[in-house]
């Protein structure tokens, strides 16, 4: 994953089949590609350091493939192997992998070049440190090849069925544009691959119910209006976890906006949703590491990306949500700015913290907390004294 810039998922405000790597006929696969894949792993297992193993790889030029998986990257040398070779030795074979390096200082461009060496599906780019993974992943976009597009951080890892079980769906429902899947968090070297999902633990499916229609095994495929769900109750796509057409992309006249550190990503499955059928996947098809240099770990960060996310959903989304909904919006942003000053606070920046607060009010009244408001006021040093107190 892209440290310093961890994608934000949010959950919301109240809190086929497996395929061998090697069955390329039935996927109509081109004759030259089907002759010159030849690698062995271990599909079925998620331990990355031993079950993979790379023979040789060559892909004729000019080939197009069925799925691009884009990996932007910022010094992750602890995590990037296993990061690639989780996509590497996906189920589903006939993919590019697409690394961009957005100038780390460690060793993360070498780790990636010198797999990219041994398979020629792995293409490694080098830029220029941008400060922003929406840069590296647009640079990604620009080359890619794939009919489908997914994205993975290079600090996580995806299960290996994930890149086959999207284009399945796409093709049994030409009208999806895009299909999302749970994710879970992992701390550590390896995932517990039996843990339920945040998705599956928020109980998405039984919440959303009545934008979700049951197809299939664990497939639901979203309502016309699931873009309202998104905006008021569940965002529930999270970057690690979604495949898209790259039709749907290229409709878009901006894809990741590269003036926004953190949140754009989110800004743009808003973005697809008013205008896309999406899909759901109930699996966990994606792991979401957690560490020290992740963005999950900045609150603050983490915080005024939901907030400028959902501010401009808002915006955008004024002329399609009932009155209703843009109230549950309007409580979903208070909520957030109330957290916002609350954490302020916390730290002493009661004049950062009341302005946080007066906002929260804008958006919902009852949302304002005035006990929390008129506490700012008080100064730090009694603050510390009545909390040390307390702890006596």
């Amino acid at each position: 994953m892209f440290r310093h810039y961890k994608p934000c998922f949010f959950i919301g405000a109240n809190a086929f089949d497996s395929r061998s790597a090697f069955e390329l006929d039935s996927l109509g696969i081109h004759s030259n590609l089907r002759d010159t894949i030849k690698c062995r792993c271990n599909a079925s297992s998620l331990d990355y350091r031993s079950n993979w193993q790379l023979i040789a790889v060559h892909i004729p030029p000019g080939i197009a493939m069925t799925a691009s998986i884009i990996i932007p990257a910022y010094n992750c040398e602890p995590y990037v192997a296993a990061a690639l070779r989780s996509v590497l030795s996906q189920t589903e074979s006939d993919i590019e992998v697409i690394l961009v390096d957005d100038g780390s200082s460690d060793n993360t461009l070498k780790i990636a070049s010198e797999l990219a060496e041994r398979d020629q599906r792995l293409r490694v780019i080098s830029q220029d440190h941008s400060g922003t993974p929406s840069v590296a992943r647009n640079t990604g976009l620009k080359v890619a090849k794939g009919e489908f597009i997914s994205f993975l951080d290079a600090d996580d890892l995806c299960a290996p069925t994930k890149i086959a079980k999207g284009p399945s769906v796409f093709r049994q429902h030409p009208t999806v544009d895009m299909v999302f899947s749970d994710t879970s968090l992992f701390w550590g070297d390896m995932p517990d691959t039996t843990a339920q999902g945040l998705l599956r633990e928020a109980q998405f499916t039984q919440l959303a119910a009545d934008f979700l229609l049951p197809q299939e095994g664990n497939l639901f495929l979203c309502a016309d209006n699931f873009y309202n769900q998104m905006s008021t109750q569940f965002t529930a796509v999270s970057t690690q976890a979604v495949m898209l057409r790259r039709s749907a992309l290229d409709r878009e006249s901006t894809w990741f906006r590269i003036d926004w550190q953190a949140g754009e990503d989110i800004d743009l499955w808003f973005r697809l949703a008013r205008h896309c059928k999406l899909a759901y996947i109930d699996e966990v098809l994606a792991y979401y590491r957690q560490h020290p240099t992740s963005l999950m770990q900045d609150s603050e960060r983490t915080i005024l990306a939901t907030i400028q996310a959902h501010g401009t959903n808002y915006e955008r989304g004024k002329d399609v949500l009932t009155n209703s909904q843009r109230q549950r919006l309007e409580a979903r942003l208070a909520r957030q700015h109330a957290f916002l000053g609350y954490h302020r606070f916390r730290q002493g920046r009661m004049g950062e913290a009341r302005a946080a607060y007066r906002k929260a009010r804008e958006f919902d009244e009852k949302q304002h907390n005035r006990l929390a408001y008129l506490k700012t006021y008080i100064p730090s040093k009694i603050l510390q004294w009545l909390h040390s107190r307390i702890q006596e």
